[in-house]
């Protein structure tokens, strides 16, 4: 809770999507001082029955790989260590937080469907878990006597719908981020997309990303040229995820800045 007399106005900037937004980077492998909480961004978690219970400072270990059944934080983490160091460093006047929800192999498809407004019944679980998830995550930054402004939206997600026409996930993609928009009761959210890895099965992601990033207004791509896998050409390795957080980052203050 907030003492009296400091309440404070958080900059909030909303993750989401699939594994590599989750988070499969090893928090083993981070250096000081990323592999400690993150004493100035506020963080809130969820992934189904996983999650933060309710804001903490931001710090590796809130991701849920496969398999994974003890409590959190885990042994991994995702873009959003390095997201929010560059955030903090970019504009140290500002207080910052960060609210993900994620979870590997999901669909635009399917769990992240959008089904028809106010129809929570045609709505994927994914996309109700983000709908409802969301407002309760800064309900509790409000009830705590702070205020927030909604900066940004950061997604990366694609690799489970794959087998998608370059047309069919753009359609989705656009789509998607209108309902995020609407949903959110911000028209103009600076929507970040994090780009795929190019594992030469996920060419119609590739380009309807980048389609979309053209043609959708206050909409950015984040490259992941020169990142690396851990596995063979799926998840970012840690030094990826932190690079890409940083790209994602960067993505997110141009967009924010010129509203």
């Amino acid at each position: 809770m907030s003492l009296a007399g400091s309440a404070q106005e958080y900059d909030v900037y909303i993750l989401a999507g699939q594994s590599n937004m989750d988070g499969r980077g090893k928090s083993a492998d981070l250096t000081p001082p990323l592999d400690s909480p993150q004493k100035n961004v506020r963080y809130f978690y969820q992934n189904g029955a996983n999650g933060s219970n309710g804001w903490i400072d931001l710090q590796p270990g809130y991701s849920v790989p496969p398999g994974y059944k003890d409590a959190l934080p885990s042994k991994t983490f995702g873009p959003e260590i390095g997201i929010g160091a560059a955030l903090a460093k970019a504009q140290p006047d500002r207080k910052i937080a960060i609210l993900k929800i994620s979870r590997g192999g999901t669909s635009l498809a399917r769990e992240w469907k959008i089904g028809t407004p106010d129809d929570p019944k045609t709505q994927g679980a994914l996309y109700k878990e983000f709908h409802d998830g969301v407002p309760k995550a800064l309900k509790l930054l409000k009830d705590a006597g702070d205020t927030y402004v909604l900066r940004a939206m950061i997604w990366h997600q694609g690799e489970s719908d794959a087998k998608s026409t370059e047309a069919e996930y753009t359609q989705m993609l656009t789509d998607f981020i209108a309902r995020v928009r609407k949903d959110l009761g911000q028209p103009d959210l600076p929507f970040i997309l994090g780009e795929v890895y190019d594992n030469k099965k996920n060419d119609s992601i590739l380009a309807a990303q980048k389609a979309v990033s053209k043609t959708v207004p206050n909409t950015a791509l984040a490259t992941a040229t020169d990142l690396k896998t851990w596995d063979n050409g799926t998840h970012f390795d840690a030094a990826s995820q932190i690079t890409l957080g940083e790209r994602l980052a960067a993505e997110a203050l141009k967009l924010v800045q010129k509203k």
